[in-house]
């Protein structure tokens, strides 16, 4: 399998989450956490290994060989949404588990849509560009032999 083939799956379990989460937009808050609970869940999941350990991933091994072959557009623009995003994930995780814990208050699922809402914008607007520049680069630039020690490095975190 190569490395473009597990962030394009990652992307695509990203995409289900932000279409579930996109389900709630604008719906009243839950009486009980039941019908939220694994959604939640979801999200924790997604903000820990798409935005903490996947884009840390781009950050560190695969954003300096793109800068090394001359694709400094594309990175600074990559990495300008990692930080724009990675604010909004961080609350919206915390978010979400402190609702796991003690359900949701009138604010703070006031907060929860608001937070989703951007989260959903942002991240759905990445992923395209990765999959458009990113996806594409990396089988340009890496034959699958060198690619080896990256997925399994990945895949380590």
């Amino acid at each position: 399998m190569r490395l473009s083939e597990i962030l394009h799956r990652e992307h695509q379990r990203t995409l289900q989450v932000l279409n579930a989460l996109d389900g709630w937009q604008g719906k009243p808050q839950p009486d009980q956490l039941a019908p939220i609970e694994n959604l939640l869940k979801d999200v924790i999941d997604v903000t820990k290994s798409d935005v903490q350990d996947h884009y840390a991933f781009e950050e560190q091994h695969l954003f300096p060989v793109l800068r090394n072959n001359g694709a400094d557009f594309m990175v600074n623009m990559l990495s300008g949404e990692h930080e724009l995003i990675r604010p909004i994930a961080q609350a919206l995780q915390s978010l979400s588990e402190t609702a796991l814990e003690t359900g949701f208050t009138q604010e703070s699922w006031a907060e929860f849509q608001t937070l989703s809402a951007d989260f959903i914008g942002h991240e759905t607007f990445h992923i395209q560009k990765e999959e458009m520049g990113l996806i594409n680069a990396i089988n340009a630039m890496f034959t699958p032999e060198e690619e080896t020690p990256l997925i399994a490095l990945y895949q380590k975190t």
